[in-house]
């Protein structure tokens, strides 16, 4: 499930890049999903990270301190571990602010550490669906996200 919810994620950012989904949007949006063999729970779980996602980093300073030019090049270990199509992956959730630099090196460090042999890009999905929803580091569940310690919800 949580794959599914990172692909509809990325789905989301390539089609709504600054998060402007009107409610207009939605019920095609759903339709157009569902036809692809996605649930309507892994839909609005994605809306519901997406929509926070985007608020949460409207709303955040950049906590890396890099550039947006900046660019994260893997070393001989990660190089081995990490398929290319893994890292590309990383790239273009960074070049679609899904991920920040600093969050992308975190997920390539547990990519390593817990990977196994190869990590490929549906093993990079579950370290990006584990790290976006772990509010230890700051993910869309902390009680850090001012959009959710503001709205009222209780997320334990």
């Amino acid at each position: 499930m949580e794959q599914h919810i990172v692909e509809i994620l990325v789905i989301l950012m390539r089609a709504y890049p600054e998060g402007d989904i009107r409610p207009d949007d939605f019920e095609p949006l759903a339709n157009n999903l569902i036809s692809l063999g996605y649930t309507q729970n892994e839909i609005e779980t994605a809306l519901f990270w997406f929509y926070n996602r985007v608020e949460y980093r409207r709303s955040t300073v950049k906590p890396d301190g890099l550039s947006e030019t900046s660019f994260r090049c893997l070393n001989d270990y990660e190089k081995m571990v990490l398929t290319p199509e893994a890292y590309g992956y990383l790239i273009e959730l960074n070049h679609l602010g899904l991920l920040t630099l600093g969050e992308m090196d975190t997920i390539i460090e547990r990519a390593v550490v817990m990977g196994g042999n190869r990590v490929d890009a549906d093993d990079i999905k579950l370290f990006i669906a584990a790290h976006i929803s772990d509010p230890s580091e700051g993910g869309l569940l902390s009680s850090d996200n001012p959009i959710l310690r503001n709205s009222g919800d209780k997320y334990h």
